[in-house]
Order: C-alpha cells, then structure tokens, then sequence
C-alpha cells in the first residue's frame, strides 16, 4: 500500500483535482479608462454571510482568491467616484474576470442596486459560511462539524453526532477541496472534521452534480481556507474553552503567504467526561479525549499552473459507556480511532475558458475496540464485560486518482467531464463471546458455542477485502435566459468480494428564474449508486457472520450497492431585501436500502441493507438576511421512511422483526424536525438563540426491556403517536450564546458563552433500537471560551 502511495504522490505533475472555489479577478478603472489603484472591493453574500476585501494595485487589479462556488454582490468604492455594484457568480473553478468602472461623483447616474437573494441553479442546497461556523453553539468548537450540519432542513439529530437526512441512514459524502471522502467521520467510527478549517460549505440534498458518487445521497461541498493573498503575510487565533463534565479545549489556526504561496494550519484537541451520548442519564464510564491537525499548501506556479498539497491526521481515545450493571461489575471497554490523510492536486489553465484539474489522494483510518481483558477459548466466566465480550482491530484506507477537464463557452455554460479510481483496502480482525448464558439457552442456538455452558469458545474473524469504484461522469450546465439547465450523466462500476455492480446514472435538473417577482422554480432527478458503508464490511459480507444469525446454514445474501431513484420539486422565493424562502417536495425509491445495525451499545456499526427503500418528505427554509444587527433563520422537515424486508448483512444475532415482504416504518421516520435561529451582531458584541425540535424517532416497545432495570427509565421517554407507533417523546431544546469582541493593540479578544439545552430538558435520541440503541440527549451545560485573533 505504501509504495503505491508514493508512486501516485511522484505523479503529481500529471493528475489533479477539482477544487470547489474559483477566482475573481479584474481591474477597477475610471469611466476615462485609467486604473483607479487604493480602490476597495467587498465581494460579499447576504444570505450565507461570506465576506471578503481586498484593495486594487496601482495598476487596478484585483483578486478574490479561493471563493467557494456562490452567487456574490460586488461593492467597490474609490475615492472622489461613485461607488459600483454588480452581482457575479461563481460555479467553476476558472477564473471569472470581472472589469468595474466607476464615473466621478456629480455625475448624472440612475442606478437601481438589486439585491439578488435567490440563486437560479436546479439544486437543492445550503450555503453556510465561516461566520456561521465560528458561532455555532456546541459544547466542544472542533467537534461541532454535525451540529452546524443540523441546521440543514429535513437533518434529523440522532445520537452521537450521526444524523439521517430524506429518509437515508447518513449516506454522505465530504468534498474537501475537490477531494471525495465517503468514509463515515463522526466519532463512533473515526474522528470528524475540525470547523475552524472551513472557509464555507455546500450542502447538496437534491439535483446532485454527475461529478459526485460513491454515496452522494447529501454532498458536503468543503472549501477549506487558504494562506493565499493573507492581508499583512500573516494572521492566526488561539483559543480555550470548557465546558460541563470537565470538558476542556484548546485550539488554534494560523496562515500566512503571497500572491503566489499560500500555508495554512489548524489544530485543536479536547478531552471530557461525558465524550459521547451515554445511554442513560448516570453517564458511566465516558471519558474521552481527541486531537487533531490540518495544514494545506498553494503555489501559483506562473500564470497557467497551480500546486495545493494538504495532509491532516487526527486521534480519538475514549472509554465505551457503560449500563448501569457492566458499571457495578467493573466494565472497562475502550476504543481508539485514528486517521491520516494525504492529497496532491495540480491545475492547468489552458485559457480563461479550459483547465484540466487533477489529484491523488490517500486516507487510513484505524479503529480499535479494546476489552476489559482478554479471554481465551475453553472460558468459565466472561469476567467483568457481560453480557458480551467483544475485541476489534480494524483499518480502512482510501486511495484515489482523479482527473477532469472544465470547458466554458459562451458567456456563462459549463461543461465538465472526468474521471475516477478508488480502490478501499480493508482488514478487519473481530472477537466476541457471550459471557451470559440465557442469551443462548440451548446447543441448537448458533450462539451457544461462544457461552460459558456451550464450551467457552471464541468467536474469531480475520478478514481482507479490497473494494473498488472507477467512474466516468460528465455535466453540462446551459443558461437559456431565465432557463437552467443541469444535465448530467455518470457511471460507476463497483466490485467486492463476490459483487459486482455498475450503473448508468443520469442526472437531470432544470429551474427558471422570474426576474420581476424574485421567484425560482426548480426540479430535479437524480439516479444514484450508493455504496455500502465499508467500515465492518468485511465480516458483514462473510459466511462466517451470517452462520451466527437465524440463518445459519444457508448461503449468505449479498449486500449489494443500493440503487436509487431520487426526485425533487421546490420553489424559491425572494421576500423583499430582507430574505428568501425555500419549499420543498421530495421523494425516493430504493433497491438494496442501506442502514447500519448496532453491535449491543459498544458503537461498533455493520452496514446492512432492506430488500427495499421508500422515502418521502417536504422541507421549508426561511432566510433573513441581516437587517440593523439582526438576522435568522428556520428550517423544518417531515420524513416518511419505509423499509420492505428482508434485511441482509451486519452482524445479526437475533430472528428478524419482519417476515420477507413486510414493510416497516424505520428510527429514521420523523413527522418533525424544525431548527430556529435568531442573530443579533453589533460593534464587536453577538447575541444569538438556537430552539431545535424533534417530534420523535420511531422507536421499539418499551415491554421489549422486559423490566430490565438497565432500560427501564427509558418508558417514560417513549409513547404511541396517532398511528399506533412507538415514538420517542417529543422534544424541544434551547441554546443561547452571547460573545464580545475587543480590539486590542495586537488584535483582537473575543469572550463568549454558550448555555446549551437552556431549559435542561431530558430525552432519548432512540431507544432499544436495533440500527442504534439507545441514547439520551445531553443535559443543561455552560461553556465559556476565549479567543486572541492576532
């Protein structure tokens, strides 16, 4: 693996990556045609908050460098002119040139300045920028990529920072910086991006580009930030913070470079006595502490080349919870992840209409489930971990090669073709036993080998897998006056093991714009390939595992890609200057519905599918754009989610719930989610009140824990809806934050307080729940936390 490593890094000269910001450049001159140097530029966008300024040189020119993909206002004022406004959208990474004239003050100039709110393009998606990302409310900053996810309409929280999305499981798809990352980040499986690395984000939920797979069910478009262009060569912040718990945090980001050289570095680490959601309200045995480091390189290598290098790696070391009876018999499960990840990506511009953008990139990822203590075949008693013993090394690397070609013709049309190879190699070592008799009661259980009663033997896995996916796609993105139209068309072919799957993929989106009255129509299509998720996919997969379940014996069923049909309707309004809304229709069907299957509450997840998927929901988003400080928004979401059975893959240890044929109403079916902000920003001093609701997941009957007194206090927190389904209760939360800003002689000092869960309401994310257990909602918790900007 190593050595095909550094062969791919030597080939940097010839391969390269689609980048997910562009350029803006050009030159400010007067209406005579001289350059007007000192000038100031703002390219800004109301509704995401991004913002940035620059100054012109003596000759006029200007460059916004690293701007992610948006639609911009444009401001520029200079000196004894009038000041100009222009709107610009940026959707490629080529450069857009954008030349601004201004007329001398006294001039006779009727200008209507119109304050575009509502963007045209046929996708369904978010744009959430820095300055949202740095006032997020959340117990730990660095660990706080999902929360600010949430806000997504349709997002419905569940526990440990995993979240569903349109009736999916959490099939998504991080690009950073034009670099695919499928594997799962949140912190059951590895360690989760670090926000203060973000610039801005995109997030894709419908009309999905033919340039993304692997599982591009939601695509995380990340544009990280850069040292290009950093205003003095250099700048930076350091902060602390704690928290309930004793929560504790440290960070700090720092960047610096030219016109042609760029760095920047970010790092921060953590540690807490409640890491994860426990699964009570005792919090047992949940100490865990995490690190992690990012850095990215830009070099402009002439007028035609550029060069970005970024290499990250991060750690997790933390304590499984424990119910309160492995907490009295002393259980002490631990587990460990950790990654790193390297990427090399190159562009060429052949002229300011054609580029070829192409990369290399490589990710390992380890994780670690570690006993109280071992145990060996010919066992008596398990010792302290009951009612399973359980042991796992396990590591997940991704190593890809991409390559794409960007054309524009005309004066704003798109065509992009490229494609990919990724190959994911996998090793899983698995060990558990059953340390509690009555779970196998008998020798014609499976099971009853791996009992004290039934021999004392272990069960051991050792195995290798070593998927892959090459994909070919092209898009096509056609301006016809107010008419927008997106037409893609991908290919993936995928093997594994003893599967082999390919498929042919359009994508199809159109909107049209109603200039006079502010208003998009859009509609979208989109067939999509999802593939499984590869953690644990190895013992998923085998025989081994499938003879330990109620159908030993038999040939075990493939867990195929699933295939999915995707549609979306939505309207786009402007209201005024002052926001926009966003209405939502959509609907799924799937084959080979993906999910995940918990092993007992240890956090290890299998991936597992339903012969079948069907999907469907409305979701609303209002935007206020600031307005005398303040500014808000709401998102809510309505998610019907069905599986047909049966269900195959995982680690299934217990008879299925529904006969082949059956249909189901799964724990990621929500009739409400609903997210309200409200900012109030002036002269350095930031007030804001985040109220999040859900009305419940469905969830299993409460006479299922059979009065186990490990699972009884979750009944209260469980009742029937209309329908006669077992729901978690309603819940609704409160996070209020309020910060202040100094300036000091050598930067700035910013004070801030998050009080989360105000109310200090109690509630379940689920409960007894087989794709995820059981896990309670975060109580009352002040955080306080300093930060020098210098």
């Amino acid at each position: 693996m190593r050595p095909a490593l550094v062969g791919l890094l030597a080939l940097g000269p010839l391969l390269a990556a689609a980048a997910s910001s562009g350029l803006v450049t050009g030159r400010v001159a007067d209406d005579q045609g001289h350059p007007v140097a000192g000038a100031t530029l703002i390219l800004s966008n109301p509704v995401s908050g991004y913002r940035q300024k620059v100054r012109t040189d003596a000759k006029g020119a200007f460059a916004f460098q690293n701007v992610p993909f948006n639609s911009y206002h444009l401001d520029t004022q200079a000196a004894g002119l009038l000041a100009g406004h222009l709107d610009v959208d940026v959707h490629s990474q080529l450069p857009l040139v954008v030349p601004v004239t201004l007329r001398p003050e006294g001039a006779v100039v009727v200008v209507e300045e119109n304050l575009r709110l509502v963007e045209d393009h046929p996708s369904t998606h978010l744009d959430i920028d820095k300055s949202t990302i740095v006032r997020t409310p959340a117990a730990v900053q660095s660990r706080a990529m999902e929360s600010i996810l949430l806000a997504t309409p349709g997002f419905v929280a569940d526990e440990n920072g995993r979240f569903h999305f349109r009736g999916s499981h959490g099939q998504m798809t991080y690009v950073v910086d034009g670099i695919p990352v499928s594997d799962q980040l949140h912190a059951t499986f590895s360690n989760s991006l670090d926000p203060s690395q973000v610039e801005s984000m995109e997030v894709i939920t419908g009309g999905i580009s033919a340039e993304y797979g692997g599982k591009p069910v939601v695509v995380v478009n990340v544009t990280t930030k850069s040292g290009l262009g950093t205003p003095n060569g250099f700048e930076g912040e350091a902060s602390i913070g704690v928290a309930r718990f004793r929560t504790a945090e440290a960070g700090f980001n720092a960047r610096g470079g030219t016109a042609a050289f760029g760095w920047f570095v970010s790092g921060a680490a953590s540690e807490s006595d409640r890491f994860l959601d426990p699964v009570n309200f005792e919090n047992l045995h949940n100490h865990g502490r995490t690190g992690r480091l990012f850095s990215r390189f830009d070099w402009i290598l002439g007028s035609q080349d550029t060069l970005r290098f970024s290499l990250s790696g991060g750690r997790t070391d933390r304590e499984v919870a424990n119910l309160a009876s492995q907490q009295a018999r002393g259980q002490d499960q631990r587990a460990a992840t950790s990654d790193a990840s390297a990427s090399l990506a190159w562009a060429h511009l052949f002229s300011a209409g054609q580029s070829l953008d192409a990369s290399v990139f490589f990710r390992a990822s380890r994780a670690e489930l570690k006993p109280t203590e071992d145990l060996a075949d010919g066992f008596t008693a398990g010792g302290p971990d009951f009612p399973y013993w359980a042991k796992q090394d396990r590591g997940l690397d991704n190593l890809g090669a991409q390559i794409s070609f960007t054309q524009r013709w005309g004066k704003e049309n798109l065509t992009k073709v490229g494609l990919q190879r990724i190959a994911f190699p996998i090793h899983e070592r698995f060990a558990f036993a059953i340390t509690d008799d009555a779970l196998a009661p008998g020798p014609g259980d499976p099971l009853y080998p791996y009992t004290p009663s039934g021999g004392g033997h272990v069960f051991q896995f050792d195995g290798r897998l070593r998927p892959t996916l090459t994909s070919a796609f092209i898009q096509n993105d056609l301006h016809f006056g107010a008419l927008f139209l997106a037409l893609g068309l991908r290919h993936d072919a995928y093997t594994v093991a003893d599967v082999s799957d390919n498929q042919l993929q359009p994508r199809l989106g159109l909107s049209y714009r109603f200039d006079a009255t502010g208003t998009v129509l859009r509609a979208s299509y989109d067939r999509l390939m999802i593939l499984r998720e590869h953690e644990n996919l190895s013992l998923a997969l085998s025989q081994q595992a499938w003879d330990l379940g109620p159908y030993a014996g038999t040939p075990r069923q493939p867990l195929r890609p699933e295939h999915q049909n995707s549609y979306s309707y939505g309207i786009e309004q402007q209201v005024g200057k002052v926001g926009r809304v966003m209405l939502e229709y959509w609907e799924k069907q799937s084959r080979n519905a993906g999910d995940n299957a918990q092993f007992l509450n240890t956090g290890v997840l299998f991936p597992v599918g339903a012969d079948r998927g069907i999907f469907r929901g409305v979701n609303l988003r209002l935007d206020l754009v600031p307005v005398k400080g303040w500014s808000g928004y709401l998102s809510l979401g309505r998610t019907r989610a069905i599986f047909q059975a049966p269900l195959v893959g995982g680690l299934q240890l217990e008879a299925p719930e529904a006969a082949a044929g059956e249909r189901f109403l799964i724990d990621h079916d929500q009739k409400l989610s609903a997210q309200v902000g409200l900012v109030f920003e002036r002269d350095g001093f930031t007030a804001q009140v985040i109220g999040r609701h859900d009305s419940g997941l469905v969830a299993a009957d409460p006479a299922e824990a059979g009065g186990n007194p490990d699972y009884v206090f979750g009944a209260g927190f469980v009742r029937k809806d209309s329908e006669g389904i077992w729901r978690i209760k309603p819940r609704t939360t409160w996070d209020v934050s309020l910060a202040q800003e100094w300036k000091l002689a050598t930067g700035r000092l910013a004070l801030g307080l998050d009080l989360l869960n105000a109310t200090d309401e109690k509630g379940l994310y689920n409960f007894l729940s087989v794709f995820g257990g059981t896990h309670v909602v975060p109580p009352r918790t002040l955080v306080t936390r300093l930060k020098w900007k210098f």
